[in-house]
């Protein structure tokens, strides 16, 4: 259920805000965990009567990336689509990037989905990274759980000016501007998206990239994982997914520190270590991630 913002609803998140983002570096000293979602104002008390707005679904924008070239490794000559404006309404904010796990800057996305009745199923494609948004008003903080409205531009990212993703690979996004419509009243649920314990093939919905794709910024779960060994470089720290044999080392889903310090504040995690479960927001960077938000993702 979505719920208009009340007096007491802006009182308590105001205490929740705590102290304003200039002052964290004085409290923190050197680390590189720190918020970095906006200010300290409150959003307007009178939401608009449509929950969901008449703007743009995210499954309006994202599809099947035609342009993708399972032979092209280089990724030469890619028939990348053009950007193009977009008026989005009435996602919900599934996770934000507080946590700069490289220490240069490495945080601020943030994570929404299409918002969803409890009775409605998951539908694919309706996840989208918000890059380095603006906020309206410019002293917005916003939280997990709150619904938003997103205008700017929407671009199937190739990769960094250093490098392309392989494969003509890309990663949808949008930047520009939020601005709050609602807080709803219940957490986001996860689609489990690989489930139970029965052959490799359960692993065919996130195997390569046209299929993980679909799933790209949505709030995910998988059941029965078991992990390698995992991988640290430059800050990033990454745990493999035993998915199988037979996949490229792009198409192997790793358990990712980009939302938090798994490392230190997760679990323990070594070759052949099995979970029950673990939740969280499908992200690609040359290969896809699932990016837990905090120690309660994990169903050990």
């Amino acid at each position: 259920m979505l719920v208009a913002r009340s007096v007491r609803l802006q009182r308590s998140r105001r205490l929740r805000r705590g102290t304003p983002l200039a002052a964290l570096p004085l409290i923190f000293g050197l680390a590189c965990n720190v918020t970095s979602d906006g200010g300290v104002g409150d959003p307007p008390s009178e939401p608009d009567a449509d929950p969901l707005g008449s703007g743009l679904r995210v499954s309006d924008l994202v599809k099947d990336a035609t342009w993708f070239e399972a032979d092209n490794l280089e990724s030469t000559g890619c028939a990348y689509p053009g950007s193009r404006t977009a008026n989005l309404t009435g996602q919900v904010i599934v996770a934000i990037d507080r946590y700069d796990e490289t220490c240069d800057g490495a945080r601020g996305n943030i994570y929404v989905e299409d918002v969803l009745d409890p009775d409605e199923d998951v539908v694919p494609f309706s996840g989208m990274t918000v890059f380095g948004p603006a906020f309206t008003p410019p002293d917005l903080r916003v939280f997990e759980g709150d619904v938003m409205d997103t205008f700017g531009t929407f671009v199937e990212f190739p990769g960094p000016s250093s490098g392309p993703f392989n494969y003509c690979a890309t990663l949808p996004e949008v930047g520009g501007t939020m601005v709050f419509r609602f807080e709803r009243s219940e957490p986001v649920r996860p689609f489990t998206v690989v489930r139970g314990d029965g052959d490799n093939s359960r692993w065919d919905p996130i195997k390569g990239y046209p299929n993980a794709r679909q799933w790209l910024g949505m709030l995910v779960r998988f059941e029965n994982v078991v992990v390698a060994t995992p991988e640290e470089s430059g800050g990033r720290y990454a745990v493999p997914i035993n998915m199988g044999g037979g996949l490229s080392g792009d198409d192997v889903v790793k358990i990712s520190n980009e939302l938090f310090d798994l490392k230190n504040d997760g679990p323990e995690l070594s070759d052949g270590t099995q979970l029950k479960a673990v939740t969280g927001v499908i992200t690609y960077f040359y290969g896809f991630k699932i990016a837990p938000r905090s120690i309660d993702d994990f169903e050990l």
